[in-house]
């Protein structure tokens, strides 16, 4: 049987179903945001529990259906042992209904917790460059998944930051949070207007390395070595044409073998970043 501590219990207050407190959750899964939740997002589930524990992320509410750990519920002692790390952790915890878990959900078969931690702000200047850097360039893209999918793929390969540019998606929209499986608040993520961005890579001597279709490079034969950001474009317009102006811009395709003409972008960045980032840990061919 499931024990939640005594800490905890005391913290725990049970707003109801319509409370103030489940709407903002709810908003915050639908993406609804606002200048009191502006930069808050929220995690439906414990896998981001221990994460934001781990990097020091402000958590300001945790919401655990009160039926799943009460005393004589169906929680294992592991699982009520993440929730009390986490609730210890949060400014407020509320102990809700499985009807209220339901009501915030945006998918069938709720979930028995939801986390709403507050996006670290990053700043140029809060990054630590070193001589051998990995980053991803995400210029105008429309789709959340596609968002934290691609800063999965980067935080996996060994990549060091990503930076939004042109950006049409909030870093905390809750599907974009999902699909990183966290990498959008573990791994630094900065949002830049495009003309300092490039002046920013330009006077950090950044090779900028383009995914574009009119390439002929083959992206496999470019150097991995040094630092290196690269520039995903939109999934449907592709890059912005001023990247292809700027001295030294390296555009690169991936070969298509079969009767399509492109990757996804997501499947596209991919595959570029695990090939810079296992090159530059010498885990593949060649690491020039």
């Amino acid at each position: 049987m499931a024990v939640l501590d005594q800490f905890v219990k005391r913290k725990t207050q049970m707003p109801g179903i319509n409370s103030p407190q489940v709407k903002e959750a709810r908003d915050l899964l639908l993406a609804k945001f606002n200048s009191a939740n502006s930069s808050l997002f929220i995690c439906e589930g414990m896998w981001a529990a221990d994460k934001l524990i781990a990097k020091g992320i402000e958590i300001e509410t945790v919401f655990y259906d009160s039926d799943h750990f009460a005393d004589d519920g169906r929680a294992f002692q592991e699982e009520a042992d993440t929730l009390c790390r986490v609730c210890r952790s949060a400014k407020n915890v509320y102990a809700i209904s499985p009807k209220a878990c339901s009501k915030i959900s945006d998918r069938d078969g709720a979930d028995v917790c939801f986390i709403i931690a507050r996006m670290p702000s990053v700043r140029p200047e809060d990054i630590e460059l070193s001589d051998d850097m990995l980053a991803m360039i995400l210029d105008g893209q429309e789709q959340p998944g596609n968002i934290g999918a691609i800063l999965r793929s980067l935080d996996a390969a060994g990549g060091d930051f990503a930076v939004l540019t042109n950006r049409r998606v909030r870093l905390n929209h809750p599907r974009l949070i999902r699909s990183s499986l966290g990498s959008a608040f573990m791994m630094p993520v900065l949002d830049m207007p495009m003309e300092e961005l490039i002046k920013w890579l330009e006077d950090n001597h950044f090779r900028i390395v383009l995914t574009d279709l009119s390439a002929t490079q083959n992206f496999c034969d470019i150097p991995a070595k040094g630092r290196v950001a690269v520039v995903a474009g939109n999934e449907h317009t592709g890059i912005s044409p001023v990247w292809r102006t700027l001295k030294g811009a390296e555009p690169v395709i991936i070969p298509m073998l079969g009767s399509v003409e492109s990757l996804n972008v997501g499947f596209a960045s991919t595959l570029v970043a695990y090939n810079l980032g296992l090159r530059k840990k010498g885990l593949m061919g060649h690491s020039q």
